[in-house]
């Protein structure tokens, strides 16, 4: 498969995804820290994305790495709205194999109306118009709300990798997810 690269922005129902761009880091910043004690829970990252600068490089880095068609991530938006819900993202792409992985989080405030659900539907939907084969979902078998996305969106657990991933001074086990286009 040749790299070939979503649009950057995706509209839904309710929701819009849309690829970052410098003006999205304040409120990023101000999703981050309303929910910074969970979100660092599970996402190591956010203990080092601190200040604006943080974000900003943060942000550069996305950039660059969606022009190589290494990343392409998104922030959730609602529809006809600035507001930022949370974040999805396209990584560990293999273009050869046509696979990536979906990570993605929700600040709580918006937590339980299926907003995510909506989110990964939409990207997915995207990813297999661009020739995407198989997409996974990998979460922390302890993070209920995260598996339920992927069992609401039609993926198929397909195996518990145990202590896969050493994080917060400990080795967690990884829930895999997986949804492969059929013809």
């Amino acid at each position: 498969m040749e790299k070939t690269y979503p649009h950057e922005q995706l509209e839904g129902p309710r929701l819009r995804l849309r690829r970052y761009d410098l003006a999205a880091a304040p409120a990023l910043l101000r999703c981050l820290n309303a929910d910074r004690a969970r979100l660092e829970g599970f996402l190591p990252w956010v203990r080092e994305v601190r200040q604006l600068e943080d974000v900003q490089e943060f942000l550069r880095s996305g950039y660059l790495q969606w022009q190589e068609g290494v990343i392409f991530d998104f922030g959730i938006f609602l529809l006809g709205s600035e507001e930022l819900l949370g974040n999805l993202s396209c990584h560990a792409i293999s273009w050869p194999d046509e696979r990536c992985e979906l990570g993605y989080w929700l600040a709580s405030a918006h937590e339980g109306q299926g907003y995510m659900s909506e989110a990964v539907r939409m990207i997915g939907a995207e990813l297999f118009r661009l020739g995407f084969h198989r997409l996974e979902i990998r979460c922390d078998a302890l993070n209920e709300k995260s598996a339920a996305v992927p069992k609401r969106c039609g993926f198929s657990l397909e195996g518990l990798l145990r202590e896969d991933v050493w994080e917060r001074g400990r080795r967690r086990d990884s829930m895999v997810w997986g949804k492969v286009r059929r013809a």
